[in-house]
């Protein structure tokens, strides 16, 4: 179990406090940032001591840099154009010798399996620098095709390994699921795992997705159909996590974005994979498929009473599962059983917490297909997304409620919550216990911590908003 953060904090003193304390005007300091209350406009908040830059005390500030300018023969740059990392101010065919020289010794690297240059590492390096999403360099539904760069003349962009002169990557699907893992959460996942496809597990994509006797897949704009080939595929679920610490503001505007910031995350973690896929020599697709499905399959979670994932780890702060569709033989995950869907039974706090009443509160799980939202042939609970979407729209925008009150969903650090999740899966007869200790603990209560956002230290909030012990 990876260490999380807390949500509410008790009487305990972090080691970031304990210093603070000991300094000189440390109670002033705290004191006046504990005090102040939610801001009305831009100028109170930029009045908080929370606002202020806070150096480590071996750090002063001066008036001049260390570094001596002569302002008076300060010399005005043309410009990016003329700067060395511009090929447009070289000398005509230097810039392409050095880059042709790049190339040539890279690919002698890759050839030779060099330690840090093997296809692997390539493919890696490739999907960390080129993964972004712009127009420009979009790998796109089936694999990026080789596009030159128009600001750098690249003659390539992703690099594949027919570019270099070596057969694709080779593995067993031990290995292959190992280093995916491996870059996965390099690149930005938290979790993953895979799901061979077969013809169960093929009705969980979406009729816009077709399987054809075809070499590749494709996009048939005539058909609005996903073509995807009738041969050995694997389903890569990625897990892509959204802070926590931001979705337990829920009730207020500027912190419930939890999940769009993710949403894009995803997107960028998309481009990466598929680069890094292409430059080991395999396919990737779109995933076009109910993602929560195939999560559950690759053991990622289990069903929960909101219709989301609920994992042992992350709880509901899973905003994204991300699946990626590839030819690279994998070995599969399989689905887990931690006790979770079974205390859905019994806790119902979502449902309660849920401002649109779009959970459902039966106690047990029903056969779906009575309701356009629902999909026959599952034994569930079911979203009404037009209910939660309403609330979205009507003034609370991007709700994580039902997420940020799941009594999985902790950041406390403390062992006690992983007993209890032990005892979730091993003693369910006291979950009923577990859910009243997480209403008297008041976790997951409306509205978050009484303390604004706006009053916290910003060294202590997690970068990007994910804590780094759980990303």
């Amino acid at each position: 179990m990876t260490k999380p953060r807390k949500t509410h904090y008790h009487s305990t003193v972090s080691r970031r406090d304990f210093m603070k304390m000991i300094g000189m005007g440390a109670f002033a300091s705290v004191s006046g940032t504990m005090m102040n209350g939610p801001f009305k406009d831009l100028d109170g908040m930029m009045a908080s001591p929370a606002a202020e830059r806070k150096l480590p005390f071996w750090v002063k500030e001066v008036d001049e840099p260390t570094v001596k300018i002569d302002w008076d023969n300060m010399e005005i740059f043309p410009g990016f154009q003329n700067t060395l990392f511009n090929p447009a101010s070289w000398p005509e065919g230097e810039w392409q010798k050095i880059q042709q020289s790049n190339i040539d010794k890279t690919t002698e690297k890759v050839k030779n399996n060099a330690p840090g240059y093997s296809l692997k590492d390539r493919a890696l390096g490739d999907a960390n620098c080129w993964g972004w999403a712009i127009s420009s360099i979009d790998p796109g539904w089936t694999g990026p095709d080789v596009q030159p760069n128009h600001h750098w003349e690249h003659p390539t962009m992703f690099y594949t390994p027919e570019d270099f002169g070596v057969p694709k990557y080779e593995g067993t699907p031990e290995e292959n699921s190992r280093m995916l893992r491996t870059a996965g959460r390099i690149l930005g996942s938290s979790d993953m795992g895979f799901v061979k496809l077969d013809e169960k597990n093929k009705k969980l994509f979406y009729a816009s997705t077709v399987f054809e006797d075809v070499d590749k897949g494709y996009k048939d704009p005539d058909r609005h159909v996903d073509v995807l080939p009738n041969k050995d595929l694997w389903a890569i679920v990625s897990v892509i996590p959204q802070s926590l610490w931001m979705a337990q503001y829920t009730d207020r505007m500027s912190w419930a974005q939890s999940n769009t910031a993710a949403y894009s995350r995803a997107g960028i973690y998309s481009n990466r994979l598929n680069v890094f896929l292409r430059g080991l020599g395999y396919e990737h697709y779109g995933e076009g498929c109910r993602v929560v499905g195939m999560g559950i399959l690759a053991g990622m979670a289990e069903y929960g009473r909101a219709g989301i994932m609920v994992s042992p780890q992350f709880g509901t702060n899973i905003r994204k599962t991300l699946v990626t569709i590839t030819d690279m033989p994998l070995a599969v995950t399989k689905p887990i059983d931690a006790g979770i869907t079974n205390f859905c039974r019994t806790c119902m706090k979502c449902a309660e917490m849920c401002p649109s009443g779009a959970i459902s509160t039966e106690k047990e799980p029903f056969w779906g297909g009575g309701a356009d939202y629902q999909a026959a042939g599952i034994q569930g609970w079911y979203l009404d997304g037009k209910k939660c979407y309403a609330e979205m729209l009507g003034g609370d925008p991007d709700c994580s409620r039902c997420q940020a009150d799941c009594p999985f969903s902790k950041f406390d650090e403390a062992v006690m919550h992983d007993l209890v999740k032990a005892s979730i899966s091993t003693t369910p007869a006291l979950n009923s216990a577990i859910k009243k200790l997480d209403d008297v603990f008041g976790y997951g209560k409306p509205g978050g911590p009484d303390k604004s956002p706006w009053d916290v230290d910003p060294m202590d909030i997690p970068l990007f908003g994910l804590d780094s012990s759980r990303s």
